[in-house]
């Protein structure tokens, strides 16, 4: 083979095949984000923040990848990361050559450090050489402690290498969580748009369920249907199971039969921003009883809604909800069930859970409920009901256009 003419032959078709960057956001939403998180570190005292999760490096700057090489051999260790000093406007990336190409397509990133690939086992060193020519090292430095990347062995060798350097090394993780919490616009356009996504995944199964079929297969159509409406795949497998209180099971080979009751809990996902929305299916006339409960079940969201202003403390609408409950004699059965929501947004796998909570029997939160947070909300007594709300001034909105009722699929 002629060398040459392959060499030609392939720069020729790399440039002709290079797809276009797909940034999801504006140059001015990204600013703001690095604004909001310089502001946060300076209020925690952090003069140099290293972000690892993935979740926070794509809310940053967009950089996206299937792989962070959680798992990877020891010489290939999960050093991604970017770097952002609270005295300077720009942010430094660092990871092998193998992403140069992901980072055009995905980041809006314009110094990013790559690696050679024969070095993997050198870029800890890497990183630390370039943050010290900065001089962007001996004060105090952030790292991502709640972030399962880097994973502890190596997050110890990285905390060992920046104090070696003079570091004073705290907990970061708070700054970036914080500032995310609440959403701008753009993020909460992305949020809708993956409630509609998950609202079809849900219509779609409901109209193909049938005895006979597997959760497998019902998994498939589900997942099949949100896909091709744009959705991306969710940061938690997309249960969809038999029987009520599963847990978090994974679909199986079990086949369907009439009178099975099928759990759903899927998320839709848009720019990986998830809205989480369950369903409850029945093959065949749902039991009355089952039909009353979960009528109960969705008498919560209008209180949630009309209590959970913008503003408003945890506790009280905690205090309303449990009023709630135990007005329709549920609140004494609800046994080791819980019933709060948490945050959602960003995700990555393995977990679209994000960092905020509130559970309905907590008395002693001092929390509130914020302009621009997103969470979903866990009505549950042997079923689930689960939506995702946006918390406004005038009060919470759920953001799926389906009925909270049972779904009666015809056999």
């Amino acid at each position: 083979m002629d060398l040459a003419a392959l060499e030609t032959f392939l720069a020729r078709h790399r440039e002709q095949n290079q797809p276009a960057p797909a940034i999801p956001f504006t140059p001015e939403e990204y600013d703001r984000r690095l604004t909001a998180l310089r502001a946060a570190m300076a209020k925690d005292g952090i003069d140099l923040l290293l972000l690892s999760s993935p979740e926070a490096m794509y809310w940053l700057h967009g950089f996206a990848s299937r792989w962070y090489k959680a798992h990877a051999p020891r010489q290939w260790r999960p050093l991604i990361c970017t770097a952002v000093h609270v005295d300077h406007d720009r942010h430094i990336s660092f990871d092998g050559a193998e992403h140069a190409e992901l980072f055009r397509r995905t980041s809006i990133a314009t110094d990013v450090r790559f690696l050679p690939r024969d070095q993997r086992d050198g870029m800890l060193g890497f990183i630390v050489e370039e943050l010290r020519a900065e001089g962007w090292l001996g004060t105090t430095a952030g790292l991502e402690k709640y972030s399962y990347l880097p994973n502890p062995a190596v997050s110890a060798q990285l905390q060992e290498a920046l104090e070696a350097q003079g570091c004073t090394v705290v907990d970061g993780t708070d700054a970036v969580r914080r500032v995310r919490r609440r959403k701008s616009a753009a993020e909460l356009a992305c949020v809708e748009r993956a409630a509609e996504i998950c609202d079809i995944g849900l219509t779609h199964l409901a109209s193909v369920l049938r005895p006979g079929m597997t959760e497998l297969e019902a998994w498939s159509e589900m997942v099949h249907a949100m896909s091709a409406a744009g959705g991306e795949p969710a940061a938690i497998h997309e249960m969809a199971v038999v029987g009520p209180r599963a847990g978090h099971a994974i679909a199986g080979r079990r086949v369907l039969k009439e009178g099975d009751i099928v759990n759903v809990d899927p998320c839709g996902v848009y720019n990986r921003y998830h809205s989480n929305r369950t369903g409850t299916l029945c093959l065949g006339e749902p039991p009355r009883e089952l039909v009353q409960l979960m009528e109960i079940l969705a008498g919560a969201f209008p209180v949630l809604c009309a209590t959970a202003k913008a503003g408003t403390p945890v506790r009280e609408v905690n205090r309303a909800l449990r009023e709630y409950y135990d007005s329709q004699g549920l609140w004494r059965l609800r046994d080791q069930i819980w019933i709060g929501g948490y945050e959602l947004g960003v995700s990555f796998p393995p977990d679209w859970v994000g960092d905020w909570i509130f559970t309905v029997n907590d008395d002693d939160t001092e929390e509130v409920f914020e302009e621009g947070m997103v969470t979903n909300y866990e009505s549950m007594l042997y079923l689930g009901l689960i939506d995702t709300l946006i918390y406004e001034p005038s009060g919470a909105r759920t953001l799926s256009a389906l009925p909270h009722e049972i779904t009666a699929v015809d056999c």
